[in-house]
């Protein structure tokens, strides 16, 4: 169990009140990741989130070389494993620690344990999950605009 007090100052955790923390806090299982760690591979099986308390992850794919090709980079307060954990599906891509990072897993069978009787939580949580991905399209638009744009020679 972790302490809900210290989950107060994670920005994912937010809108969460005293209760809601309370409850969480009994399923998420505190990890430490020395740097360079990696935490999941792409293509392995998982169903748990992440929720970066301190410290830095990068997510990457691999090129067909087995080079590791960094899509972005998750610090305090970020969540990553979100696809695999809505999905179920295998990992998108390989985390791996770029510092000291401690992080609070949530795993998706405890996640669905909460629905029956925690409904409420269930919706704030999912609707953070929802707004962290959103965020995540939308600087990936920009991005792609840009790189037209500057390919193209056009301006918006």
């Amino acid at each position: 169990m972790v302490d809900p007090k210290l989950l107060r100052d994670i920005n994912f955790f937010s809108d969460l009140n005293d209760d809601d923390l309370n409850v969480i806090s009994k399923v998420l299982i505190e990890k430490e990741f020395k740097i360079g760690t990696t935490v999941f591979k792409e293509g392995e099986d998982g169903q748990s989130l992440y929720i970066i308390k301190r410290g830095e992850v990068k997510a990457c794919k691999s090129t067909p070389e087995g080079e590791l090709l960094t899509l972005m980079l998750h610090k305090d307060g970020d969540i990553f494993g979100e696809m695999s954990f809505l999905d179920g599906r295998p990992r998108s891509a390989t985390i791996v620690a770029i510092s000291d990072t401690k992080a609070y897993m949530l795993e998706k069978n405890d996640f669905e344990g909460l629905v029956d009787n925690h409904p409420r939580l269930i919706y704030k949580m999912l609707k953070n999950i929802v707004f962290s991905i959103h965020s995540i399209v939308r600087g990936m638009n920009t991005r792609y605009i840009e790189m037209i744009n500057y390919m193209w020679g056009r301006r918006r």
